[in-house]
């Protein structure tokens, strides 16, 4: 599960509703002591006598539910809607997704965790577009592609299973994908029997498919590094979803992403009506053909890169960071940083000022798409 923030489990259950918190901890056969304080000590105290295992598990869950009530609030009122869950006016968004969480109906949980991975998972993905085909998202469909995905990470050695949950967001056809990777062995100490131990276990993942239907863009989260992964992701979608036989070259690699802008000192970096200013504070780039590396960081480097070689056509840039100002009316201006890597990975904070990012990015010749 993706951690968005810190997280302080006394802090969290001080600020939920006393009735669902002693609800939650009955889930688990748990009594929370009716003397316990949050400010004293003596909830410490009660969080010692619960088994480690089961403390792991029950910080986890909260942990998660938490990042739900920082980042999908709208969707837990609908969740609330839907579900015909009753809750407090003005009740705090904590209580809310925890009331969600207890809800008889587990999918009512599902649909606000699904819509907090979606803005967590956003922020790093790659984006492909698809020149042919027509999508079909029907249930035999997803059956096969499903079949397919297994299939791949069985032949991977990774896993034999997955579990694939669909959302459609106005536009967005949404896969989430958990599934197994490698197994893992660790050499641990066993508390019980007072010896060491050898300890195996399957890492979970879990992976996001974002379709696009009006663009025919094809947003990839993979969690891990496998180029191999997500180029399977590519042909698995694409045989299945649009009846593609062969995925396209331009499809696996096609530039969604474009730092020539930046390279040739074109971008322009004063903002507009909603951006105060623009500043450049990361540059990777590979010099003299790829013979030489280089990546620097500074508060603004926009008049420098010039100084290091970075404008000559010998040089190609992996990757930039740019800080972006974003005005706010009556506040202080807000900062939002946003990495930007060719050919087709951008990542852009999945906040309210977003859409005024990529704007102008699109403005700017940076997002091709």
């Amino acid at each position: 599960m993706v951690k968005h923030r810190s997280f302080k489990i006394d802090k969290f259950l001080k600020s939920v509703d006393t009735q669902l918190r002693n609800q939650y901890f009955s889930k688990y056969k748990i009594t929370l002591p009716a003397d316990v304080n949050f400010d004293d000590g003596s909830f410490d105290k009660f969080w010692s006598t619960i088994k480690d295992e089961q403390r792991d598990d029950i910080e986890e869950e909260l942990r998660c539910i938490n990042d739900i009530a920082d980042h999908a609030r709208d969707c837990l009122e609908r969740a609330c809607q839907e579900f015909k869950i009753q809750k407090q006016e003005e009740e705090r968004a904590e209580t809310t997704a925890l009331r969600v969480f207890l809800d008889k109906n587990p999918e009512a949980y599902l649909m606000a965790l699904d819509a907090y991975l979606y803005y967590v998972l956003s922020e790093r993905c790659s984006r492909h577009k698809f020149n042919n085909g027509k999508p079909d998202f029907n249930s035999a469909k997803v059956s096969q592609f499903k079949s397919a995905v297994e299939q791949h990470f069985k032949n991977t050695g990774k896993s034999e299973h997955c579990v694939i949950r669909q959302r459609i967001d106005g536009n967005n056809h949404i896969f989430f994908i958990a599934r197994g990777d490698f197994r893992k062995t660790y050499h641990i100490f066993d508390e019980k029997e007072g010896k060491p131990d050898i300890r195996s276990f399957r890492p979970a993942k879990e992976d996001m498919l974002a379709f696009d239907k009006q663009t025919n863009i094809l947003c990839l989260s993979i969690d891990g590094r496998c180029d191999d992964d997500k180029k399977k992701y590519l042909e698995m979608f694409g045989g299945t979803f649009m009846g593609l036989s062969k995925i396209d070259e331009s499809t696996l690699n096609n530039l969604l992403v474009n730092l020539d802008p930046i390279k040739k000192r074109t971008f322009h970096y004063e903002g507009n009506e909603q951006i105060e200013s623009v500043k450049l504070t990361e540059v990777n780039a590979k010099l003299r053909g790829g013979a030489l590396r280089l990546s620097i960081r500074s508060h603004d480097l926009k008049d420098t890169i010039q100084g290091f070689g970075l404008a000559s056509d010998n040089t190609e840039y992996i990757s930039v960071k740019l800080n972006f100002l974003i005005k706010r009316d009556g506040k202080k201006s807000i900062n939002r940083s946003v990495i930007i890597k060719p050919p087709e990975n951008s990542k852009i904070p999945q906040r309210k000022e977003k859409q005024i990012i990529e704007a102008y990015l699109r403005e700017q010749g940076v997002l091709l798409e």
